[in-house]
């Protein structure tokens, strides 16, 4: 995982140096406050042409039908190389980041491991206190007739503890014999003597008060559990007295206590005696080498080679696939705003029609021409962007567009109907076709068709506000509600306490 996170961040950082040929292309062209991401937009580019993933994009009509629609003036093409950077830019970050993360938790694994040379732990300094050591050990058989006769090779996951190097204490003895009483006493349990027992025995892991560590050694693992839990079904009325074991530990000193309850024999499978006499072998192996600063872990066991590594950290690849996953997500989500930006210009251009035809209809019945005022409404629109006395109106930019296809020469009646199209919405096809028509027939009857379309309007724009002020309200339930559960709990909790009292 470490090569791969350094080979992409090399990767990316290259692709990006040679993209940075390409940067004079953009500057000058984009809005620096909009684009945030634009010094990647080269490196975008870069990697649309050549994967040729620009030719399969570019063939999602929708997409390409929204993007002309919410930039009616600025060029298709243009636009949509624009959305398609934007998106990989981002993208490109995020992944860069994640593997930037990715590494440094790689690099702090490394470091902080524990295992030299396949056998060999460091201890913590003194007053570094105790550490936890995750390993995998692979158990072998020794003798080359044991390998013959198929014995089982077998893999284990075991965690060490490995003390801090010990001080030399000297008074602890009435601290020892004071944890010896209250022992005695608290690992009966729920139990009334030790000679009868019959629930489960009481292994607390610290005396309370002390900072002395308690380790419960069962003799016979059958019938009592490491944690106390007895297990008494199978004795059969038999009764066996043994001892129970508790080792008292305060840094490297150790002392031991002992109790008698009853035991049964265990028949272990071949891994689980593994696992005992291995646990036995890592036990011995810490206590002989308390003031060593390494610790030599064993390669043999009872006719088995064991070898040993640290469990593999999978952090860096977690923070990758997270990484990953931020970026599809990412990408998913432009889209799902750009059908919201979609849809917000659809509502907008709706609620501006009326306006739009109350306009028209005034200058034509003032004299003007379809031509003349359709060029006026134009123009004060444009008067108004440029003064910044209005923000963007998608049904006057569209209006300006077909005055500039006028200029050009298209025919009125074509321009008119392509206005129509290109916004989309029944209202303004219907609005184009209208016009159309009447410059084939004649004036005649046209006020009459725009004053009846503009009633129509009016009446379609209550219809848009009454269902936004609906769509607000559901909006705001969710908050609503969330202060009502804020509500009940400041009036209920203090009830709540008040009768407990």
């Amino acid at each position: 995982m470490l090569y791969i996170n350094i080979s992409m961040i090399l990767l990316i950082i290259a692709a990006y140096m040679i993209s940075g040929k390409n940067k004079k292309n953009w500057e000058g062209i984009i809005d620096k406050k909009e684009h945030k991401l634009y010094f990647l937009y080269p490196l975008a580019e870069l990697l649309l042409i050549k994967t040729g993933l620009n030719k399969s994009l570019n063939r999602k009509e929708k997409i390409t039908v929204s993007l002309k629609a919410l930039h009616a003036v600025q060029g298709s093409e243009f636009i949509q190389k624009l959305y398609w950077c934007s998106k990989i830019s981002l993208v490109i970050l995020i992944l860069f980041i994640f593997h930037i993360f990715s590494l440094f938790a790689q690099l702090q694994n490394d470091s902080s491991s524990k295992l030299m040379d396949g056998k060999y732990l460091y201890r913590p300094k003194p007053g570094e206190g105790s550490e936890k050591v995750n390993l995998t050990v692979a158990i072998e058989p020794v003798l080359k007739e044991s390998k013959e006769a198929g014995s089982n090779k077998y893999v284990e996951d075991i965690s060490i503890n490995i003390e801090e190097q010990q001080y030399a204490e000297e008074e602890l003895l009435q601290l020892f014999d004071e944890s010896f009483e209250y022992l005695d006493v608290s690992v009966l349990g729920a139990n009334e003597s030790a000679d009868f027992i019959y629930q489960d025995l009481y292994f607390c892991e610290f005396v309370p008060g002390t900072s002395i560590k308690v380790r419960w050694e069962p003799e016979d693992l059958n019938v009592i559990s490491r944690d106390g839990t007895l297990h008494n079904e199978g004795l059969d009325f038999r009764e066996t007295i043994t001892k129970v074991t508790a080792v008292l530990t305060y840094q490297e000193n150790e002392v031991e206590f002992h109790k008698e309850v009853r035991i049964m024999p265990k028949r272990y499978s071949e891994e689980e005696s593994l696992r005992i006499k291995l646990e036995e072998e890592i036990k011995e192996t810490m206590n002989s080498s308390g003031e060593d600063e390494q610790v030599v872990l064993p390669g043999e066991m009872g006719g088995f080679h064991l070898f040993w590594k640290e469990q593999e950290d999978k952090t860096g690849g977690n923070i990758l696939l997270l990484g990953f996953v931020a970026a599809v997500l990412v990408w998913i989500y432009q889209d799902q705003e750009l059908k919201r930006r979609m849809k917000d210009r659809n509502e907008q251009m709706l609620i501006d029609y009326p306006e739009i035809i109350n306009k028209f209809n005034l200058f034509v019945n003032a004299g003007m021409t379809i031509k003349q005022a359709w060029c006026k409404i134009s123009q004060d629109y444009e008067n108004k962007i440029n003064s910044q006395k209005v923000n963007k109106r998608y049904a006057y930019e569209e209006m300006r567009i077909t005055v500039n296809e006028l200029k050009l020469g298209i025919p009125e009646g074509d321009a008119y109907e392509q206005f129509g199209r290109r916004v989309g919405l029944i209202s303004y096809m219907k609005f184009g076709t209208l016009i159309a028509q009447n410059l084939r027939k004649g004036n005649k009857g046209l006020s009459e068709l725009l004053s009846r379309e503009a009633i129509e309007a009016f009446e379609e724009r209550k219809e848009i506000a009454k269902r936004l002020g609906e769509e607000a309200g559901t909006k705001l339930l969710a908050p609503m509600m969330i202060m009502l559960l804020i509500v009940f709990v400041i009036i209920l909790v203090p009830a709540f306490m008040s009768f407990q009292l």
